[in-house]
């Protein structure tokens, strides 16, 4: 026979593996100078907000790299910021984040379902 609880612990814990998904965003203190991947993305917070970019290369005094939605080969939509000016950079990567938390959205419920179905007994 199911335990009352099963529905509750299932969605606990279906709770908190998806809290665990995401982009991933890690906030990178000491960025180096030099170029990274281009696809990486970045949120750079300065004056109070945030803006994505990517292709962004790090200079000693400056950081420069291209909106989000502009392709990466757009040198005309650059942007520079000098570093004074950043508040923090984040590096992240929300399509992984979304195939991970779908990936848990279907996987859950499929083990869920096999539990309940293995821990009942035939008729």
């Amino acid at each position: 026979m199911v335990s009352q609880r099963t529905p509750w612990v299932s969605a606990i814990a279906v709770c908190l593996l998806l809290e665990a998904c995401g982009a991933g965003w890690r906030r990178e203190r000491d960025l180096a100078p030099g170029p990274l991947p281009s696809r990486q993305q970045a949120q750079l917070w300065h004056q109070g907000r945030v803006e994505r970019w990517h292709a962004l290369v790090v200079g000693p005094d400056s950081i420069s790299g291209i909106p989000y939605f502009r392709p990466t080969d757009c040198d005309t939509c650059r942007l520079v910021l000098a570093r004074t000016q950043v508040d923090s950079v984040c590096l992240g990567n929300p399509e992984a984040g979304f195939w991970k938390t779908a990936a848990l959205v279907v996987a859950i419920p499929v083990l869920i379902f096999g539990v309940i179905i293995l821990s009942t007994p035939p008729d």
